[in-house]
């Protein structure tokens, strides 16, 4: 999953703290999530950094400034289904406390995870963090198939026998013939001919697609 949250952090690394005054781009992503009450770019952010991409990708945030508070924040996803995209939520200092960090899950690497984050090293950047610290995946539930509801691929056809162009081309082929020979023979001459000639339009006509079929069927077109 590449959501449009996930697209907007990529966009975003690169942002910094100032090393004098504070960064406007990461004052706005408290302002984003309804914390404007925070005017410097020292506050830890990675919450509202998260946030403000849900927010300006138009999907639901916590709201809050907890990365803890993402474990509540759309469904649960085992780290063995991950994708990049989905939010990754650690802790620090304590499994058991309240402090974390919350970011976007990039990749699996060996015993870490890489995530794209806000505040890892006071920037927008890819960082990797100890798996053994994961509290848990989240993932937007728009963005899962309805519960229930399956969609079968269409099993591949094996041969041109299979396809229901070719089917209904010589069926129609079939029908031409037969429809032409039984009521042709209740017909006067003339009214034979004509309808021979009929007969023989629609027969023609069905022997081009089927060959048109035969020849996409020749080249790979299944």
């Amino acid at each position: 999953m590449t959501n449009t949250a996930y697209k907007l952090a990529q966009a975003d690394i690169g942002t910094v703290e100032w090393s004098e005054g504070h960064n406007p781009k990461v004052v706005k992503y408290f302002s984003d999530v309804g914390h404007d009450w925070v005017k410097d770019d020292e506050t830890a952010w990675c919450a509202a950094f998260v946030g403000a991409m849900l927010k300006r990708a138009g999907l639901p945030h916590t709201g809050k400034l907890s990365a803890r508070s993402y474990l509540q924040w759309g469904e649960e996803v085992a780290l063995g289904s991950a994708q990049e995209g989905d939010i990754v939520v650690f802790w620090r200092g304590s499994p058991d406390g309240w402090q974390g960090h919350v970011g976007f899950f990039v990749r699996r690497a060996g015993t870490h995870i890489e995530v794209l984050g806000g505040n890892q090293n006071n920037s927008v950047n890819v960082q990797r963090y100890p798996a053994d610290r994961l509290l848990g995946v989240r993932r937007d539930p728009s963005t899962q198939p309805p519960t229930g509801v399956y969609v079968a691929e269409a099993a591949p056809r094996q041969s041109v026998a299979q396809s229901k162009t070719v089917q209904a081309s010589v069926a129609q082929i079939a029908a031409s013939v037969a429809g032409g020979i039984t009521a042709a023979a209740s017909l006067s001459g003339t009214a034979q001919l004509a309808l021979i000639g009929a007969a023989a339009v629609v027969g023609v006509t069905a022997l081009i697609i089927l060959r048109e079929r035969l020849l996409k069927w020749s080249w790979g077109v299944r």
